[in-house]
């Protein structure tokens, strides 16, 4: 029983595990990539709203670009009814050349307008095109961004699952030395529960034999003998103070 106390008391308390330091590591990790989470998502709600913006502003250029198209078409067919009709009818009235060079002339104003209208449309669908190309682009970091956010979604539920897992850990570890806490004060208890027994017991065993001698050697003084006294070198010692 002395040996199986020793061995509690020296190994009861010497073990006793400790997950504290990965537990608050794996944790800080969790903090860190929520973190970097919030921040993607946040770059994603400007991404999405730059390309709402651009979106519209592509739309308002497409517009544009349609209203001046028919504008320009317009003009022309406008144009080309009015030469028509007046090469008829200066035909019909027998007028000369002159005016009719007159009238080429101013036609041929007209159309230099429409063209310089034709290559505004040309430059607005420039315009539209490079926007279009922006919005692409946008897109694109916009789906680089949304891809970047599901794999940070993934590393985290991940650090979660792994924390929760080192939790658990902690906590069966804890049971266990709780446990092994309870085991050493037991034995500890019981080991001075045996040691008061043989106290008590050799006391009782050192009266008994005095009182043996005091019955054999009544003329003896006992007063000398004492259980805490040793024998050296053929003589009683008393203990050092």
């Amino acid at each position: 029983m002395a040996i199986s106390t020793a061995n509690a008391e020296h190994g009861g308390s010497g073990s006793r595990p400790s997950n504290t330091g990965a537990t608050h590591e794996n944790f800080s990790r969790v903090i860190s990539m929520h973190r970097r989470q919030k921040a993607l998502e946040k770059k994603v709600k400007e991404l999405e709203h730059d390309n709402e913006s651009l979106h519209s502003d592509l739309e308002a250029a497409q517009g544009s670009v349609e209203l001046m198209r028919g504008m320009v078409e317009k003009a022309r067919r406008e144009y080309l009814l009015q030469v028509q009709e007046t090469i008829k009818m200066e035909i019909l009235m027998g007028q000369t050349v002159g005016p009719l060079d007159l009238k080429v002339a101013e036609l041929q104003a007209e159309n230099s307008s429409l063209l310089e209208r034709s290559q505004m449309v040309e430059e607005l669908e420039a315009e539209n095109s490079s926007l279009r190309q922006q919005n692409s682009q946008r897109v694109e970091m916009l789906k680089a961004a949304k891809e970047a956010t599901a794999a940070a979604e993934k590393k985290l539920e991940e650090a979660v699952g792994k924390l929760s897992e080192a939790a658990s850990s902690l906590a069966t570890l804890t049971t266990q030395r709780d446990a092994a806490e309870a085991s050493r004060r037991s034995l500890e208890a019981e080991k001075e529960d045996l040691m008061n027994v043989g106290a008590d017991s050799l006391i009782d065993g050192f009266e008994l034999a005095l009182e043996q001698v005091r019955c054999v050697l009544p003329e003896l003084d006992l007063a000398q003998f004492s259980i805490h006294h040793s024998v050296v070198d053929g003589k009683l010692k008393p203990p050092t103070p």
